[in-house]
Order: C-alpha cells, then sequence, then structure tokens
C-alpha cells in the first residue's frame, strides 16, 4: 500500500510532456518525467501520454521495456490515466497504417475516422472543441464537477470503437460519429482530448485523476 501520492509522467520520447507537467504543477502537485520500471511501480499514479503514430509508440514503450510493466501497474493499485494516443494505447489493437496490438489493459479497436460509415470526405485531422455526452448511469470518478457544458480540445484521427465491458465511458461525437472521450475500467483511465490544453474543464480532469487514491 503505497503511503504517500507519486505522480509519474511516462517520458518515452512520444508525447506533449512539458504541458502536462505544466498544469499538473498548477495544480500544486509535483510530477516526474521518468520511464524507471522501479519508479513507476512505486508511483501512485501514471500517467501515459502520446502524439504521433500508435505503431511508433509501441515500438518505443517496447525498446524500452516497458510495455509488460504498464500491464503490471494496471492490474495494482496504481491509477493510470492514458491521454490522447496515450489512450489509445491502452487497447487491443490499432490499424493505423497496420494492424498493431496495443497494451490490452483495455477491450476494443483503434480506428480511422473516415473508415466509419465510409464517410471518405470527413475532414481530418478532428481539430476543435467538443463537449461530453453524459449518461445518467455514468459514475466515472474523473467526471466530478464536469457537465455536458464543459468543452475540451481534441486533436486526432483515429478513435476507439468496439469498447466492450466499459461501462463508465463517456462519448462525444464529430460528423455524426459517436466514440468514446474518456473511458475508465476500475484504476484505468484514458482522455481522447487533451485536458492540458483544454482550460479550467481540463484542469479538473487532471485535479479528479490525482485526487483519486485508495479507491480500490
Amino acid at each position: 500500500m503505497k503511503n504517500k501520492k507519486k505522480i509519474i509522467l511516462i517520458d518515452y520520447g512520444v508525447g506533449n510532456i512539458l504541458s502536462i507537467k505544466n498544469a499538473i504543477n498548477y495544480l500544486g502537485h509535483e510530477v516526474k518525467l521518468s520511464s524507471n520500471i522501479l519508479e513507476l511501480e512505486s508511483a501512485s499514479h501514471v500517467i501515459l501520454p502520446g502524439v504521433g503514430s500508435f505503431p511508433s509508440a509501441i515500438n518505443k514503450l517496447s525498446k524500452i521495456k516497458l510495455i509488460e510493466t504498464i500491464k503490471k501497474i494496471a492490474l495494482s493499485e496504481v491509477f493510470i490515466l492514458g491521454i490522447c494516443l496515450g489512450m489509445q494505447l491502452l487497447f487491443s489493437r490499432s490499424f493505423e497504417f497496420k494492424e498493431t496490438p496495443g497494451l490490452k489493459i483495455l477491450e476494443g479497436d483503434i480506428k480511422f475516422l473516415q473508415d466509419i460509415k465510409n464517410l471518405k470526405s470527413i475532414k481530418l485531422p478532428h481539430i476543435g472543441w467538443n463537449n461530453l455526452i453524459i449518461g445518467k448511469n455514468i459514475s466515472n470518478p474523473i467526471l466530478k464537477n464536469i457537465t455536458s457544458k464543459d468543452y475540451f480540445y481534441f486533436i486526432h484521427s483515429y478513435a476507439a470503437f468496439n469498447t466492450k465491458n466499459n461501462s463508465n465511458n463517456v462519448f462525444t461525437k464529430y460528423n455524426g460519429i459517436y466514440f468514446p472521450a474518456i473511458v475508465q475500467n476500475e484504476n484505468v483511465f484514458g482522455c481522447q482530448f487533451h485536458p492540458e490544453k483544454s482550460s479550467k474543464s481540463g484542469l479538473k480532469i487532471l485535479k479528479n485523476f490525482i485526487d483519486l487514491y485508495f479507491l480500490y
């Protein structure tokens, strides 16, 4: 059992890590950039960022031998938050460029938005501000003080689909396509948007994640 909060931001050469670090510091918390296995295993909160392509990101995690470590801590008391591509990496597989296995912590497939409903004319990447579609029975703890009036900043061309067994998913839509904006399975969370770039609403999401402590 951890006795204090220790926030680690995984530094693996992929992601907008400084803006995430600055946002967490603004909230009054220390955060360490690291890819050290022992530090990750001793953390209370781990954030997996990501910008770029799914195959490249998985390859980098593999090269520094973090894939099994992330899977291991997902089964422990550590709270994990994947952001944008970092969220997508948590799923079973991606079809970006080629079929690539993911971390398989969450069930689902990462697919090109244009391939959904054969909307070949859809403008990508999806860039802009979207609100959330929050179901009545959603009990996701990082949604504390968040409503459908809050807007978040998205920039992506791929999204998660076939997300079974994740009842606390919260959706948004783009050009009539519904996809998860926030996912959760016990201690594992993900945001398709960038909370660190989403003004006060995004800071609330990060605060809610950091405030999670020994819930499970």
